[in-house]
């Protein structure tokens, strides 16, 4: 069977058409309330929760549900409840941490969860997050940090990824509340962090914070990034630094809500997208979006930005409707690696890639082991060979 067709086969499965018809009447004003309702008592409670749905199903659907739920769907109302009380406590820890970042002369941009739970949809229950996601300014970092400090976060370090490394690669900085009503907050120097975005694309920071918007959240001063900056990272963190595996749908729920709620000029995302090399990755969850989310208004731009035919196969059978409809892990095994590697737009920087991995350069082995040189090339090279880099 070839490629393409067995391609096809995996998105033509009973819970993968469930999960299209689900999802693409909860997210429209169109979709029919007898199937929709039927789809999800298929998918099940359980399934809804673990995509991060189940919230936003009940909040949508509670007038034609709150009567009388159907049979396997009552259990939605007392998540929906929980999530309602979860939000508040987020809602109260984002305003102290804006209010204490403020204090210290820091404005940061918000995005995923902190972001679009208060701005694109309905009710901030309907997204709560794990953790606030913030980014600030490298010099602001020391400012940031402290103002978290005061109000009782520590730093959550991991021996195998220092401050150094987690700088270098642009990556967060987790601060961990040890006070009641405190979670994970992460301090991010970008957006796009991660050594995938260092060695394979090249995002304009500048240009996305310049692009940024203010916003007041839970009283308190932010800022948001434009509705196409929020679209491309929303994307690029799903199929790089996730690997398409958890969240899997509530992903294309955030895309989908975004374009609905806020407008997309997507002639930007396809400019922006071309210019960061980021658009294979941009593409894989536009593409899903059109298909499982029915976003339909994105199917010119996943045309503009799908990748040749040799790189196109591999990832629509690897990475497709039903490994997120089955919630399938990604982020680990042998073939993780070769599905980034797909996912570059530029041969040159895949071959950069795939070199790196296993022969750093030095700024990252000094960032990583504190020093240089070939006995450390050598000593990571055999660290990785044993799985352990």
């Amino acid at each position: 069977m070839s490629a393409a067709r067995s391609g096809r086969a995996l998105t033509d499965l009973p819970r993968v058409n469930a999960a299209r018809l689900f999802l693409t009447g909860l997210l429209s004003s169109t979709g029919r309330r007898e199937a929709c309702l039927a789809s999800a008592q298929s998918l099940g409670v359980a399934w809804l929760r673990a995509q991060g749905l189940d919230a936003l199903t009940w909040h949508i659907w509670r007038d034609w549900l709150e009567p009388g739920a159907p049979a396997g769907l009552a259990e939605l109302r007392e998540g929906h409840y929980a999530a309602v009380a979860q939000a508040e406590v987020q809602r109260r820890e984002l305003q102290r941490v804006l209010e204490a970042l403020a204090a210290q002369g820091v404005v940061p941009i918000l995005f995923k969860g902190a972001a679009l739970a208060h701005t694109v949809y309905p009710s901030p229950a309907c997204r709560v997050m794990g953790d606030l996601d913030v980014w600030v300014i490298a010099d602001e970092m020391p400012k940031a940090q402290v103002a978290l400090e005061r109000l009782g976060y520590v730093e959550s370090s991991k021996p195998k990824r220092p401050l150094a490394l987690r700088r270098l690669m642009r990556h967060e900085l987790p601060m961990v509340g040890t006070r009641p009503g405190l979670g994970l907050v992460e301090l991010h120097w970008s957006a796009f962090g991660g050594e995938w975005f260092r060695q394979a694309a090249c995002v304009d920071l500048a240009g996305v914070r310049a692009r940024a918007a203010p916003l007041r959240v839970a009283g308190q001063p932010a800022l948001v990034m434009s509705p196409e900056d929020s679209l491309i990272q929303l994307a690029a963190h799903l199929a790089v630094n996730h690997s398409l595996a958890s969240p899997w749908l509530r992903t294309l729920a955030d895309v989908t809500l975004l374009v609905r709620k806020q407008g997309v000029d997507w002639s930007s995302v396809v400019e922006r997208a071309r210019a960061w090399r980021l658009a294979t990755a941009t593409w894989r969850v536009l593409s899903l979006a059109v298909d499982l989310a029915g976003l339909e208004e994105a199917r010119p731009t996943v045309a503009q930005l799908a990748p040749c035919a040799v790189r196109r196969a591999p990832l629509d059978r690897a990475a497709n409707a039903a490994s997120l409809v089955e919630m399938r892990d990604m982020t680990r095994g042998p073939f993780r690696f070769v599905y980034l590697l797909l996912l570059v737009d530029r041969t040159r920087d895949a071959l950069r890639l795939l070199v790196r991995a296993l022969w750093p350069d030095r700024d990252w082995l000094e960032a990583r082991y504190g020093q240089g040189g070939l006995s450390v090339q050598l000593r990571h090279v055999i660290s990785a060979a044993r799985g352990r880099p």
